[in-house]
């Protein structure tokens, strides 16, 4: 009964105009501190159906037997009236890999050695949570598509614990590696955000330069990020002069999945090209209310929720920037924010921002004292139109979706 009594099921009530889709996954997860360690082994499997009867109808459960039950159910309860997208044809057929996934890297010791010598000693790593999994996807549907992919992490949390005197302060930070551990990185960020916040005082001066390191522009890419996938945009949104030319915004996915979460084929699409707002990020459902085709971002943050359109890799491209030394060299006077104090605030209806953050005073491109919390808010439009600087340094940070960002240099923004 594994697909066929379903397929059947789905054939029955919704003849040529149905999905199937299951996700298996399997992850390792490591809990340390100085003196503590504890492992955990999880596996999760879930099974959803989406199709169309006078409306689209989803379902979700977590066995075969359940999600039978549950199309059932589904299926009395009213529907908005809506005809079915066009159903992708293309097969695809990956043979994931059987091997036991294995126990995450002990990382502990060599990150705490970086905290430390980065801090200089002001620091202590307090904790580090690291995951290793993989996930096996498979989509079928009426149009007679077969997809099977399966993609791997390794991420995961840590903390540190900066202590000044009589005050102190804790950092958390978030991880995602692609490739090989970047520790170095990972401890830059916990040491600063661990000690800055410790700085007597805040921002000196009222107005200035602002640079923003890789972590907190993805934050900000991230928090604009539902523009490019918004069916009606903002007022104050102009298509040809979104950002400043230099900036050039792409999803692209391709190295992750052969396809999306409903077996569209993912390709490379520009957001934002030379500062122009680009392509739409569209699903089945939004491409065919927009008379569209579907770019490949049918994004499922779970099965137990229909797809819907969203980034799945969001990145800055950095192919014209330059060295972030080169950038510090050109801020006269300004601040560079180092880590956030609390996530980013954005109102897109509104074209307001605020991001609150610690760092360091740059003077005559050099760096300075640290600064306390800090704040700068205003408009996105604005903030979006002043970047005047990329640099080529890009990383990517879990937000949950892969968002990559470099040294970014904004003008004229006021510290508060």
């Amino acid at each position: 009964m594994i697909h066929g009594e379903l397929e059947s099921a789905l054939e029955r009530r919704a003849p040529g105009a149905w999905e199937l889709y299951r996700k298996t996954a399997e992850t390792r997860e490591l809990d340390l501190a100085a003196a503590e360690r504890g492992e955990a082994w999880r596996r999760e499997e879930g099974w959803a159906a989406r199709w169309w009867d006078h409306g689209m109808r989803f379902a979700s459960a977590s066995d075969p037997a359940r999600l039978l039950s549950a199309i059932s159910l589904a299926g009395r309860l009213p529907a908005a009236e809506e005809p079915p997208p066009p159903l992708p044809k293309r097969e695809v057929h990956r043979e994931p890999d059987v091997a036991p996934v294995a126990p995450p890297p002990e990382l502990f010791e060599p990150l705490a050695q970086l905290v430390s010598e980065k801090s200089r000693g002001e620091a202590v790593l307090s904790s580090l949570t690291i995951r290793r999994g993989r996930s096996v996807e498979e989509i079928r549907n009426a149009a007679g598509l077969f997809v099977r992919m399966e993609s791997s992490l390794l991420d995961g949390v840590a903390r540190a614990l900066g202590r000044r005197g009589p005050r102190a302060c804790e950092r958390r930070a978030l991880f995602r590696w692609d490739t090989e551990p970047e520790l170095s990185a990972l401890a830059g960020r916990l040491a600063d955000g661990a000690t800055l916040p410790l700085a007597p005082r805040g921002a000196p001066f009222a107005r200035g330069g602002w640079l923003l390191d890789p972590a907190v522009a993805a934050a900000m890419l991230a928090a604009i990020a539902p523009l490019f996938s918004a069916e009606t945009l903002p007022r104050w949104v102009k298509r040809g002069e979104l950002a400043s030319r230099r900036v050039t915004i792409a999803d692209d996915a391709s190295a992750d999945a052969p396809c999306d979460g409903e077996g569209t084929t993912t390709r490379r699409v520009l957001a934002v090209e030379a500062g122009a707002l680009g392509a739409r990020f569209q699903d089945l459902r939004s491409a065919r209310r927009a008379a569209a085709h579907p770019t490949g971002h049918g994004v499922r943050p779970s099965y137990r929720t229909p797809p819907a359109p969203g980034p799945r890799r969001l990145f800055f491209e950095t192919a014209g920037g330059v060295a972030p030394l080169e950038l510090l060299a050109g801020v006269a006077r300004g601040i560079f924010a180092r880590a956030l104090t609390a996530p980013v605030a954005v109102d897109l209806e509104a074209d307001r921002y605020s991001v609150e953050f610690t760092g360091v005073v740059i003077v005559g491109g050099r760096a300075a004292e640290p600064v306390a919390g800090t704040r700068v808010s205003g408009r996105v439009s604005e903030f979006l139109g002043r970047i005047a600087g990329v640099a080529t340094d890009r990383q990517f940070f879990p937000m949950p979706y892969p968002v990559g960002a470099p040294t970014l240099l904004v003008e004229r923004v006021n510290f508060e």
